[in-house]
């Protein structure tokens, strides 16, 4: 009888205390709410010489006026050009991250410590959107000039660069998209469906087709010298950008930014290559 009762007994504190120890012991994420709910945005310059004046102020008030204006507490901002020695010279222009909000425990926290807390981080953000605005413009001032447009390689540090990001990832390219960096040069190929397999293949075997799965596109500068020209190199980065696994619809591939900021649905495609 006493042992039945003493078994009891401790069936009885396990079973209370059972629910503690998960609480302590179990998985908890390893990435705070407010990061994993806030985006990484990777913004790739054109500073190749076919840009032009009028494109780059484009360019500027973009940044200004839409994705700076955008981000949100948690959200990271990193630029950086495309030229020539996009791979083996790679530095970001600006790279900041603005800092994430508290999340509010009604067990825990003090409501009233927690909203001066949160008015403290609101203050930090828009001083930190100041700074960043000041860095864009000394970039756009600066002037870089680089004799051709590399945009495979920046697509290839954008895959270095959103590797275990736990933000949502947007990756937006400034840039008429016209790869002009030997031995690929897109004004003057022979544009056909079969050029595109060709040269889709090409780079797959060279590894020039990074792993962009989750990766949200934006393209604001698209242009070429005819139409025809333009369509056909706007199909080819449909097709690449498939192939690497993003997502980029074709609404957002353009000469000026639009449908920002992102929405939600931003998702990988469902075609994207195994790893």
């Amino acid at each position: 009888m006493v042992v039945e009762s003493r078994r009891g007994l401790m069936l009885w504190l396990l079973a209370l205390t059972t629910p503690v120890l998960l609480l302590t012991t179990g998985c908890t994420p390893s990435v705070p709410a407010a990061v994993r709910h806030a985006t990484a945005v990777v913004v790739f310059i054109d500073f190749s010489g076919s840009i032009s004046g009028q494109d780059r102020v484009s360019f500027r008030r973009e940044i200004e006026s839409e994705i700076l204006s955008s981000l949100a507490p948690g959200d990271r901002l990193l630029i950086a050009p495309i030229h020539d020695k996009t791979l083996t010279d790679f530095r970001p222009l600006v790279d900041a991250t603005l800092p994430a909000k508290p999340d509010f425990n009604g067990w825990l926290n003090n409501v009233l410590k927690f909203n001066r807390q949160a008015k403290e981080i609101e203050a930090q953000s828009l001083h930190l959107k100041e700074k960043i605005s000041a860095e864009v413009a000394h970039v756009f001032a600066k002037r870089y000039v680089s004799p051709q447009t590399d945009i495979f390689s920046s697509l290839l540090i954008a895959q270095k660069l959103f590797y275990d990001e736990p933000r949502r990832k947007v990756l937006v390219l400034m840039s008429d998209m016209i790869e002009d960096n030997p031995p690929y040069d897109f004004e003057r190929m022979s544009w056909s469906p079969a050029t595109i397999t060709k040269t889709l293949s090409e780079l797959d075997a060279k590894g020039l087709i990074p792993k962009l799965s989750g990766v949200c596109i934006y393209v604001s500068g698209a242009s070429a010298k005819s139409a025809e020209v333009a369509e056909n190199i706007g199909r080819f980065w449909q097709a690449y950008f498939r192939r690497a696994g993003a997502d980029m619809d074709p609404s957002r591939y353009a000469h000026v930014l639009l449908h920002w900021p992102p929405a939600s649905s931003c998702h990988p495609t469902s075609t994207a290559r195994a790893s």
